[in-house]
Parts: C-alpha cells; structure tokens; sequence
C-alpha cells in the first residue's frame, strides 16, 4: 500500500517539475531562472522519491524470503 503511495508522489513531483519546466503560462510573470531551478529541484525530487521507495520494497521482499 505504501509503495503505491511513493510511486504516485513520486510521479506527481516528476510531473509537476516537468509542467513547471516545459509549459509553465507566462502569464504568472515568474522568472524563468526561478522557474528552471524549482522544476529542476522537483524532477530531482521524484526520481528520488522514486528511486528510494523501489529499494524500499526490494529490501522489504528479501526480508521475507
């Protein structure tokens, strides 16, 4: 149940990074360097997030072997 949970976290990040990134409105006025390094940093965060919840698992099934 957790691990779904951390893949969809992990996804919403990579998503929301790679909108901020590619098709943030420029109406917002929000400068772009700002707008790079905050999409950066969330894409970052979610393969992170995605990367520790796999070992996570893997460790929790060869526990229980």
């Amino acid at each position: 149940m957790f691990a779904y949970f951390g893949y969809a976290m992990a996804g919403l990040f990579i998503f929301m990074g790679a909108y901020i990134l590619f098709f943030f409105p420029p109406e917002f006025r929000v400068p772009e360097k700002f707008r790079v390094m905050f999409g950066v940093v969330l894409l970052l965060y979610g393969s992170y997030r995605a990367l520790s919840t796999r070992l996570k698992q893997r460790q929790h099934e060869d526990e229980n072997r």
